[in-house]
């Protein structure tokens, strides 16, 4: 009997696009700018030309890196696993952790970026335009988040989402040294319970 081998379907150009970032984004974080064109198209499971069939240079894998890293569904769907019955001081430290992986790679890749980025046509409206969406949809997130705990705070959800968030992009600033970087639950236990010890008081000033 002879056994018929069909091909498989080829990808979608979008698809194929994504597979190739998604498969060399770990090793663009490893790398940086020393990874080769050869090594991406082997992490993808391509040809070397294909990958250049798809992206006109090294950079557009980048800037393709970071969109997708930048990419908020990801971020929504852990957010929506993390216990609605925990603490809040639990649930926030889940998505500090989170966020602070996420704000890290996105960093690395910006430096690799700028590392082999050469002036060229570039379209900084659509880049500023997808950050403000991006970080727009994460605030959405984390505000639905705090919403559950209203009653504990003295603040409305959305203004403590934004502080919140003020911690961990702050957190991740390229020019902080990482040994004075907060962690996760001191993130937390600042935003909550502020940086005054228990015999502070609140001084008027004339």
């Amino acid at each position: 009997m002879t056994t018929i081998h069909q091909r498989a379907k080829p990808l979608a150009p979008d698809d194929r696009r994504r597979a190739i970032v998604e498969a060399v984004i770990p090793l663009i974080l490893e790398k940086g700018s020393t990874l080769t064109s050869r090594e991406m198209a082997e992490a993808a499971g391509v040809a070397e030309g294909t990958i250049f069939s798809v992206f006109p240079d090294k950079p557009a894998v980048i800037i393709e890196a970071v969109k997708v890293t930048m990419d908020p569904t990801p971020f929504r769907a852990a957010i929506a696993d993390v216990s609605a019955n925990a603490p809040l001081e639990d649930q926030l430290e889940s998505v500090a952790v989170i966020l602070l992986e996420r704000s890290e790679r996105i960093g690395t890749l910006v430096g690799v970026l700028r590392t082999i980025q050469r002036t060229g046509p570039r379209k900084p409206e659509e880049a500023h335009r997808f950050v403000m969406e991006s970080n727009a949809a994460i605030l959405t997130a984390l505000t639905e988040l705090l919403d559950r705990h209203r009653e504990r705070l003295r603040v409305e959800p959305g203004r403590a989402a934004v502080a919140f968030l003020g911690f961990v992009f702050a957190n991740a600033h390229p020019l902080m040294a990482a040994d004075a970087k907060p962690g996760a639950s001191e993130i937390v236990d600042m935003l909550l319970h502020g940086i005054a010890g228990p015999d502070w008081k609140a001084t008027t000033w004339c």
